[in-house]
């Protein structure tokens, strides 16, 4: 019996985030769908969506980012067009109205300024996905951490490894639910990491 080597599979997959790996294997991202990256970084969830037929567009606030995954498009997909990736802040996207069928928001809304930049980057977020499309956000939050974390402004949190972050609770998510009038593809999933974060996924639907 032929097998495949289990290395393969970094081969194929990169550093794609393993919660966005499983919406892979849900069929919740499939070929020719279009996607949009918000706060892409230098690509690695796109890059094996690409591969796999995806129509990948990225947004990130660092051009040195942008210019790398650009680069990195042109080696793995050609045909796709260095426009598709832009330098923009995600509270205000220069992509047309419910332009995506599915939009990543992975390990970014936390570097919120403070509650209006998130609010704005979540509803520019909403804005830009089609209803019936996918909104897949990772992000830090309190859950699980009460208590835990020092305070240094409103939801503003001093994170054990350095940085200040701005970590949403869970009556925020379910504020924000209501109003976006969101179908919840999955329940709230969050994962402590020891004593440092806690990590919580959302994955909506638009109606």
């Amino acid at each position: 019996m032929f097998h495949l080597p289990l290395t393969s599979l970094a081969a194929q997959l990169g550093d794609i985030d393993i919660y966005l790996f499983d919406q892979l294997l849900k069929g919740r991202i499939r070929k020719g769908v279009t996607l949009l990256d918000a706060g892409c970084g230098t690509g690695r969830n796109i890059r094996y969506l690409m591969q796999a037929g995806v129509k990948a567009f990225g947004a990130d606030s660092s051009e040195a980012a942008i210019a790398k995954v650009r680069a990195m498009a042109a080696e793995v997909a050609p045909a796709t067009s260095a426009k598709n990736f832009v330098v923009s802040d995600l509270a205000a996207l220069p992509f047309a109205d419910e332009q995506f069928d599915v939009v990543l928001c992975s390990a970014v809304l936390h570097f919120a300024k403070d509650e209006m930049h998130f609010r704005g980057m979540v509803q520019e977020l909403w804005r830009v996905l089609q209803p019936g499309g996918m909104l897949f956000c990772r992000l830090s939050t309190t859950i699980g951490m009460e208590g835990k974390l020092q305070q240094v402004g409103e939801r503003l949190y001093q994170m054990p490894h350095g940085p200040a972050w701005f970590l949403a609770d869970e009556k925020l998510l379910r504020e924000l639910l209501a109003t976006l009038g969101a179908t919840m593809l999955e329940p709230l999933k969050t994962v402590l990491v020891e004593q440092d974060r806690s990590m919580t996924t959302l994955v909506l639907q638009k109606r």
